[in-house]
């Protein structure tokens, strides 16, 4: 892990808080820690004794703090926020500040329970969004949130960078006005060290910090709502930056596996005419081939199996003893000259066989489109997708007319899964466009696009998976993504302005000590409060005004 990445760990972990009995301790500490506080400052005593007071306070209810700081120093992380809310605490009773001083590392502690408290309700609030009864969904999403990165994007850790740059920035700034101060406007050093002092907590990133992760693990959580599993929160903003997403049509427009409806034969009986279909296509991995398999519940003579070639989108020809077979659409048979007449059994896709150059039947294959999917295309190009391209693996013919179902603008037809793959990776590298892969049958390991979509249950390489009956949520899925990634961008503006303020109101005098940390608190679960907006109700309502439609 990498320095940045370190601090940025620790900044988000502001309550320096052990498990157990030590939660438990802490708040009792604390309350002693403010009665001794409050002694001090309503009665009358000799100063020392105050002095001596406000010091215990400060020890029972900081020690933990110092301790950190410790381990801190000693992993090099200097900039992290125990260290330099120590740091000012105990520069803050040198220069006189006692009673401020005291309260702080009250209010710091406090805050770091406060902070923590309302991280993990968040958290708890959008796992509690998921309401699937699937036990392997909740299971690999409970894996997913489990990890150490779940909530973790690129714009976070950008943001945490700048956040690091800030702090350092901010710090010399704070260091070089302890010094000048008094030349420049004639205050103290007293003065001076004191509004530095505030400067330097001010610059503490904890409230930059906190609520990056819960707002990845409230899109993975929403997103998980409705449908999808992204696998972590990078791959979750990674779809905000797609412009091309292919389509694979079987499983995903189409049943992955379809079923025959009708045979027909004046030639052969039926159970001949089956056999001859089974091992016409024993060989073929076409989703046809699998339902005429599936069809067939008889043994195979597969010595009797020759010669076979796969004609992806048309169908297969081989030779079955020695005659020579061929089982395509008419398309096929038009294309080489050969005459088989029209089908008129229900609909679906006909496949024509001969025999010997005789025609003897035709077995038609489910091809059910699904109508509801009539405006996904659209939905996606609104989600910023601009390029939306159709697979499949019928015939040209068939393949244009799925399209014009579904409004694809490009198909590319004939397609076994190989050819599916090299496209894939052509237009990714010929054009260096963020690409994803919608597919729903499985494929031995990552296609070349940015992102593997899988719609199905199960996904061992996916990116992304769908469930079957929420595909079209995608374009939902990619505006989720954009609105955490938003999210991210509102909370750091909010904070860095709000800091902004503090460092201007602690350099002219209008603040102190504790309350500079009282304000990042606030700010801190002001964010925390604000990630959860992702599930705001306009995005449920363009949601559902999309159904509608649909």
């Amino acid at each position: 892990m990498s320095p940045e990445r370190k601090r940025a760990k620790h900044s988000a972990e502001k309550p320096e808080t052990k498990q157990g009995s030590f939660e438990i301790a802490l708040p009792i500490r604390l309350g002693i820690a403010l009665v001794l506080v409050i002694i001090s400052a309503l009665f009358k005593m000799p100063v020392l004794v105050r002095i001596l007071l406000l010091i215990l306070s400060a020890v029972i209810a900081g020690y933990d703090v110092f301790l950190s700081a410790v381990d801190m120093i000693a992993e090099k992380q200097f900039f992290s926020p125990g260290i330099i809310v120590l740091f000012a605490a105990v520069l803050g009773f040198v220069v006189g500040y006692t009673m401020e001083s005291a309260v702080m590392i009250i209010i710091y502690q406090a805050s770091g329970l406060l902070i923590d408290y309302t991280r993990k309700k968040s958290i708890q609030s959008a796992r509690n969004l998921v309401e699937y009864q699937d036990d392997d969904i909740l299971s690999r999403l409970d894996e997913i949130l489990s990890a150490e990165d779940a909530g973790t994007t690129k714009t976070q850790k950008s943001i945490e960078n700048s956040a690091v740059f800030i702090l350092r920035f901010v710090l010399v700034l704070a260091l070089v006005y302890a010094l000048a101060g008094p030349f420049l406007s004639g205050i103290s050093f007293k003065v001076s060290i004191h509004r530095a002092l505030m400067i330097m907590l001010v610059a503490s990133p904890v409230s930059v910090c906190v609520s990056l992760p819960v707002v990845g693990i409230s899109g993975l959580c929403f997103s998980a709502r409705n449908g999808l599993i992204y696998n972590s929160s990078e791959v979750m903003e990674q779809s905000t930056e797609l412009n091309v997403a292919f389509f694979d049509k079987a499983g995903v427009f189409s049943e992955e596996t379809p079923h025959v409806i009708g045979l027909q034969s004046d030639v052969l009986d039926k159970k001949t005419f089956l056999n001859f279909l089974a091992h016409a296509v024993y060989y073929s991995d076409q989703p046809f081939a699998k339902a005429i398999s599936d069809y067939f519940n008889q043994e195979y003579r597969l010595d009797l199996i020759s010669d076979f070639n796969d004609i992806p989108g048309s169908g297969v020809s081989l030779k079955i003893g020695s005659a020579p077979v061929v089982l395509a659409v008419k398309s096929y048979f038009d294309s080489i000259g050969v005459s088989v007449p029209e089908r008129t059994l229900s609909d679906g896709v006909a496949y024509y066989m001969t025999v010997a150059g005789r025609y003897v039947g035709r077995v038609v294959v489910s091809s059910e489109i699904n109508q509801e999917a009539e405006r996904l295309v659209e939905q996606m190009v609104d989600a910023g997708v601009s390029r939306n391209i159709l697979l499949t693996e019928d015939d040209a013919e068939q393949s244009q007319a799925t399209a014009d179902a579904l409004h694809f603008t490009e198909v590319v037809g004939e397609c076994d899964m190989d050819k599916k793959l090299r496209l894939i990776s052509d237009i990714s590298q010929a054009e260096q466009n963020n690409t994803a892969f919608i597919y729903a049958s499985g494929i031995e390991g990552h296609s070349a696009a940015d992102l593997d979509i899988r719609v199905s249950r199960k996904g061992k390489y996916a990116d992304v998976i769908v469930l079957p009956e929420a595909y079209l949520n995608i374009p939902m899925g990619i505006q989720i993504s954009r609105r955490s990634k938003e999210l991210l961008a509102e909370n750091a503006i909010f904070v860095f302005v709000i800091k902004a303020i503090l460092i201007f109101l602690s350099i002219i005098g209008y603040s102190n000590l504790w309350f500079v940390v009282f304000m990042d608190t606030v700010a801190a679960l002001a964010t925390l409060l604000n990630a959860i907006r992702i599930t705001s109700p306009s995005l449920l309502r363009k949601k559902k005004k999309v159904a509608e439609e649909v």
